[in-house]
């Protein structure tokens, strides 16, 4: 079965990563014009909104996210409405009512497997059609895609990742492991005063997305209130409840086909209660990687019964052995 995977990271953009301009007073100008021949707009013209919306491509990438995220009410809301800031200052321009342009850094706080990475990719694409980076393109890197080894190591490879992130979004993820007070030789500091300059100086086509552990981001913004400041949306990820967590199931297969037999689906949902109280589970991942194993076995089983033939629904549908021969069920969770 295959479940989306985080988006692959980028190629290098053909620009260089300094020296973006702005205004002549420093201020950042606000997003361009998706489209450089939409006229301006006498003073007494009247302007629908709803249709600017809809030739953005707005609506569509946030029918998306609805499709794609199950929950997350907040976090959709969010989106929502720094969306339609993006499109009333747009329209401003054409307009000429001038406004700097406001901060799009963002941090996502969730477990794994609440979507962040996802939304942060649809966040690309939007900002992308409001004209507000180039490109629109998702960079997605954790710590050691940013720190060295060695002095003279990390800034070199920070400043690659962000000639490649420029033009889009660039996603640090558990962005606290940056910085490690607890060792003076660190080299994660130094890439985190490269990305301050950035995050000021070149907002205007690339915006950073920090996403880890709620406490631990907030330590990690105590001890860099630089980074702090920069940081315009901090956007929760609640953990799923079961009965979201089984909806995110059945999306799963109905995309791919499958389906949960009565039987199956009552142990999925119990096998998913037990999994919930163990170490390292993971929300939406989790629950990919269940199914993931689950199509296994019933390829497994189907197999093994030499005698029969199978129709198409048999294919398709899970039955409670998928499940229960997991260890979660085991009386030793650890075995």
């Amino acid at each position: 079965m295959s479940f989306p995977d985080p988006p692959e990271r980028s190629e290098s953009p053909r620009r260089p990563a300094f020296g973006m301009p702005t205004t002549e007073h420093g201020e950042t100008p606000p997003c361009a014009d998706g489209d450089s021949a939409a006229p301006p707009l006498p003073a007494d013209a009247t302007v629908d909104l709803a249709a600017e919306r809809r030739e953005a491509g707005i609506d569509e990438i946030l029918d998306t996210l609805d499709r794609e995220l199950v929950g997350l009410t907040q976090v959709k809301t969010r989106i929502r409405e720094i969306a339609a800031l993006l499109l009333v200052d747009r329209v401003r321009q054409r307009f000429h009512l001038t406004a700097s342009r406001p901060s799009l850094h963002m941090s996502f706080t969730g477990s794994p497997g609440t979507g962040k990475t996802t939304v942060a990719l649809r966040m690309a694409t939007l900002l992308h059609r409001l004209g507000c980076i180039e490109r629109g393109h998702l960079v997605a890197v954790t710590r050691d895609d940013l720190v060295g080894q060695y002095v003279g190591h990390t800034a070199p490879k920070t400043k690659e990742v962000i000639k490649r992130a420029m033009g889009g979004v660039l996603f640090i993820d558990e962005a606290y492991y940056l910085y490690r007070a607890e060792n003076e030789r660190d080299y994660g500091q130094e890439a985190i005063e490269i990305l301050l300059q950035v995050m000021e100086n070149q907002r205007d086509n690339l915006v950073v997305i920090l996403a880890g552990y709620k406490d631990r981001m907030e330590s990690f913004f105590s001890s860099n209130p630089g980074m702090s400041s920069r940081i315009a949306h901090h956007l929760d990820f609640a953990d799923y409840t079961l009965d979201e967590l089984m909806e995110i199931a059945h999306l799963m297969l109905a995309k791919e086909n499958y389906r949960f037999s009565p039987e199956a689906e009552r142990t999925f949902r119990d096998y998913l209660r037990r999994r919930m109280r163990q170490p390292r589970f993971a929300n939406a991942r989790s629950v990919r990687n269940a199914l993931e194993r689950a199509r296994l076995r019933q390829a497994n089983r189907l197999v093994a019964d030499t005698g029969r033939r199978w129709r198409k629904d048999d294919l398709m549908r899970f039955e409670p052995e998928d499940f229960l021969a997991s260890r979660v069920f085991a009386e030793d969770p650890s075995s």
